[in-house]
């Protein structure tokens, strides 16, 4: 075992990462794909991590690990596996990873990712890991349905593929189950994406099966899931295309898997999530990419650098089923216990800064009409980190909501807008971009409603932000370019009414 001489032995705890508040990302790291796995009150992360490569790709990775006990709080453990030395299997790095417990010892199947196989490492503490001697893969694609890991292609990474395990115990069927993105070995190559399942009654031998799930919506159908709550099952996959998290249902195990009617759980460049469970409650939980720039300039053609693989851990939400069937991301109460000092309080909507419209603040109401265009109306409070509410009647017009980090005059910040005549929900950058302009993130609902008050949630922590209409998730994107700034409110030929305005610093 030379590729373990570097791993701590069981009881060391060396070279252990600070104590790291929500949005983890350890110094230095550009961290991606993960595996969860639940003891007790603990929550163990191991995740793929990239510390020296610029700019960063998914090869030689290794496989880092961390603990919490309420996925807010995040403290560092050795590393679990390194890449193998030259000429080992893995010695082009360690792929996504899936961990479950064989009697008083774990079992853990990682990826390789040149070939694509599944391989094997073994630990009795959840913290030293010693992999199979000698390394062999366990599992590896049957050519009957699916491309050979070892097929002559051009792109090893795309156009094979297995990797990206995930592991669970099925009840009715009484063996274990491993889900793998995997390709068809026919039809258009761009549709040849599915899902893989293997089972195995004693996580020894395995029964490669056809394929679970094969739509032929795109090249591959990766990170997927599945959970079961109530009486059906929840296939969860991202769609590498769209680069969105979307899912399935399905009543029985086998499927068939149909698509509900919104099947988009979360939006692009929040990707390669695994959902997490504590205390009884799942939560889907991605990765919030890093833009090589640092900027919120999307579009490579008029300047942007694009993203990169990886980044920062997001925000853990919480998932619960919907009538109908279906299931819905949810502000995650959890969150609440980092809320620290207030903002501001209602009565500030008195004190609001208009330019244009009209504008009437009372009672920890503040009500604003614009006839022509857009008028905003600034307080001269705001804030860098924070938790926000507010309630939102949109009595009339194209569009009505908030301002948060903007300037003194709301010429700048990120403008939240309702428009439930559309039925969408946008985030804006203010100013917007000249010729190319459009929002950052938007989403179209069924939940806004002329003159009814509608709940906007803010989660607002260093770059990433998150919105819940209602408690509901409408709303996750990474934001770069103001880093603080004052809240404030905005109609755009609209009539609108706020109150219940509250906001909390969100402490580290």
């Amino acid at each position: 075992m030379g590729d373990m001489e570097t791993v701590p032995r069981h009881g060391e705890r060396r070279d252990l990462a600070p104590c790291n508040t929500l949005h983890f990302r350890p110094e230095g790291a550009l961290v991606g794909d993960a595996a969860f796995f639940s003891r007790g009150e603990e929550c163990h992360i191991f995740y793929l991590s990239n510390r020296l490569d610029t700019p960063p790709r998914l090869p030689r990775c290794q496989l880092d690990h961390a603990v919490s006990t309420d996925l807010l709080h995040w403290e560092g453990l050795p590393p679990a596996l390194l890449p193998g030395d030259p000429g080992a299997p893995d010695d082009d790095g360690i792929g996504g990873p899936t961990i479950v417990q064989d009697g008083e010892a774990y079992q853990m199947f990682y990826a390789g990712t040149n070939p694509q196989v599944i391989y094997r490492a073994r630990s009795d503490d959840l913290v030293a890991w010693e992999k199979d001697d000698p390394l062999k893969p366990v599992i590896a694609p049957d050519p009957r349905w699916y491309v050979p890991h070892d097929a002559p292609v051009e792109d090893p990474y795309l156009l094979t593929a297995w990797r990206d395990p995930f592991l669970f115990y099925d009840d009715a069927g009484e063996q274990y189950v491993m889900l793998t993105t995997a390709r068809l070995n026919h039809g258009p190559l761009w549709e040849r994406g599915c899902v893989a399942w293997t089972v195995s009654k004693d996580l020894k031998s395995w029964q490669v099966k056809p394929p679970l799930y094969s739509p032929g919506i795109g090249a591959a159908l990766e990170v997927t899931e599945i959970f079961k709550m109530g009486e059906r099952y929840y296939l969860v996959f991202c769609h590498g295309e769209t680069n969105t998290t979307r899912y399935r249902i399905a009543e029985r195990l086998e499927g068939p898997y149909r698509r509900p009617a919104d099947d988009i759980l979360l939006p692009n460049y929040m990707y390669a999530p695994r959902t997490a469970v504590i205390r009884g409650e799942r939560y889907l939980i991605p990765w919030v990419a890093d833009r090589i720039g640092g900027t919120d300039d999307y579009q490579p053609e008029w300047g942007g650098e694009g993203y990169a693989w990886g980044g920062a851990l997001g925000t853990p939400q919480h998932i619960r089923t919907l009538p109908g069937g279906g299931i819905g991301l949810f502000y995650p109460q959890l969150v609440d216990r980092l809320a620290g000092e207030a903002l501001l309080d209602p009565n500030l909507l008195a004190q609001t800064r208009a330019g244009r419209g009209v504008w009437k603040g009372v009672s920890g109401k503040l009500s604003a009409s614009s006839d022509q265009g857009l008028a905003r109306s600034m307080l001269a409070t705001g804030g860098r980190d924070f938790i926000l509410s507010c309630e939102v009647t949109v009595k009339r017009g194209a569009a009505a909501g908030l301002i948060l980090r903007g300037s003194a005059t709301g010429e700048a910040g990120y403008f939240l807008r309702l428009e439930p005549d559309a039925g969408v929900v946008a985030l804006w950058r203010y100013p917007r971009p000249w010729v190319v302009s459009r929002p950052l993130a938007m989403k179209i609902t069924p939940d806004l409603d002329y003159n009814r008050p509608m709940e906007l949630k803010v989660l607002l922590h260093r770059h990433v932000l998150d919105t819940y209409l209602n408690d509901r998730l409408v709303i996750s994107r990474a934001v770069h370019d103001y880093k603080e700034g004052r809240f404030g409110f905005f109609v755009e030929d609209a009539e609108a009414e706020f109150a219940a305005l509250a906001a909390s610093e969100l402490r580290e």
